[in-house]
């Protein structure tokens, strides 16, 4: 018997999955590139006419979805801003929902479709073809695409048995000599693909991701920023407002300038700097990555004005006791029926309070105090 026993490396730890409160309620999400097969082909099609419009919105100016007899073997139809020369510059996305990976086999019929109506000119060259599939594009297929020579070698090869009959109904489609000239001289590279991956990935911070795949949003920004050590010129208003409220309680006036004098309300006045910033990066947040940003900036301010209103408008002692009511009420407020959910957190209800108040939307000091 060995007494000597092999050294076993320590693994390294893994990091565990956080769980939000989302998830400890109706257990962990489904991850969303799963789901996407899970879509029926019109949901599928529904989706990437979404996916387009939304979060291509930048690149194309319309987006038009066929589908059904007539399309011409085109699905999601996106066209480019007009360029002033008169030409339509068009990218399609055919959308083909199989339980595997496309392979070479699920391709020639739209490959031949595209290639039959350009020749009789029933539409333009389009600047792209991308093929979008839940399963993605198998290796066979992608060799393929990174090889437009091949790829189209492929489609001539495999005409008569995949695609001479199923292009036009009871009608065949024959290589004839002239039009296998005119597809042995297109151009096969517009022919490409789009991985499921590129699919969620250009939605995961966007409002839309809770509506396509459930799960409320992606968890909010891990890193607040702390406020500047200066007072900046957009805090102006909510601070004069935080003074008025300070001065209110003490019958004296409080400012910038003697605040070091008060222990109580300098400790105060900073944490209140700290939620404005820790609103602000949210608002910022959803301003700048989400689709309607700003209806939902609009909306969130909204939601925590409805909640905190009847306590502003309640008769306090002074303004700073008002102050405390009302952000201690709005750190109260569930936002469960509202998009954000999960993202707002109790810092960010608070620091909206001064938001609004910078807005000139509520005041701590009301001349009918007592």
């Amino acid at each position: 018997m060995r007494d000597e026993f092999l050294e076993v490396p320590i693994p390294e730890p893994v990091k565990k999955y956080q769980a939000t409160g989302q998830d400890a309620t109706f257990g962990r999400r489904i991850d969303p590139i799963q789901q996407l097969s899970f879509l029926s082909p019109e949901e599928f099609e529904s989706f990437i006419e979404l996916w387009t419009f939304y979060f291509l919105k930048n690149k194309y100016s319309k987006v038009v979805r066929c589908g059904g007899s007539g399309d011409l073997g085109r699905d999601i139809i996106a066209y480019y801003p007009d360029n002033g020369d008169g030409s339509i510059k068009w990218d399609n996305y055919q959308c083909k929902r199989y339980k595997d990976a496309l392979t070479p086999s699920d391709i020639w019929i739209e490959l031949g479709k595209c290639c039959y109506y350009l020749y009789l000119e029933e539409f333009t060259l389009p600047s792209k073809y991308y093929f979008v599939s839940p399963k993605g594009i198998g290796t066979k297929l992608i060799n393929l695409f990174e090889n437009p020579t091949k790829l189209k070698s492929g489609l001539l090869k495999n005409w008569d048995k995949k695609c001479k009959m199923k292009i036009r109904e009871k009608e065949p489609v024959d290589l004839t000599s002239e039009f296998k000239k005119y597809i042995e001289e297109l151009d096969f590279s517009i022919f490409t693909f789009i991985t499921p991956l590129e699919l969620v990935d250009a939605v995961k911070d966007s409002i839309e991701f809770s509506l396509f795949f459930g799960g409320g949003l992606k968890r909010r920004r891990e890193v607040s920023v702390p406020p500047p050590a200066d007072i900046q010129k957009n805090e102006s208003n909510y601070i004069e407002k935080l003074f008025c409220a300070y001065g209110d309680a003490e019958k004296t006036v409080i400012n910038q300038d003697n605040l070091e004098e008060f222990h109580k309300f300098k400790n105060h006045f900073n944490r209140q700097r700290i939620t404005y910033y820790a609103a602000e990066t949210l608002l910022d947040l959803e301003r700048d990555t989400r689709t309607d940003g700003e209806y939902f900036v609009i909306s969130v301010k909204d939601e925590v004005l409805s909640n905190i209103i009847d306590t502003v408008e309640s008769s306090f002692e002074n303004g700073f006791e008002r102050l405390k009511a009302v952000t201690d009420r709005a750190r109260l407020i569930n936002f469960a029926a509202h998009p954000l959910q999960g993202v707002v957190s109790s810092d960010d209800s608070h620091g909206i309070c001064h938001h609004l108040a910078n807005d000139d939307l509520i005041s701590w000091v009301d001349e009918d105090d007592e």
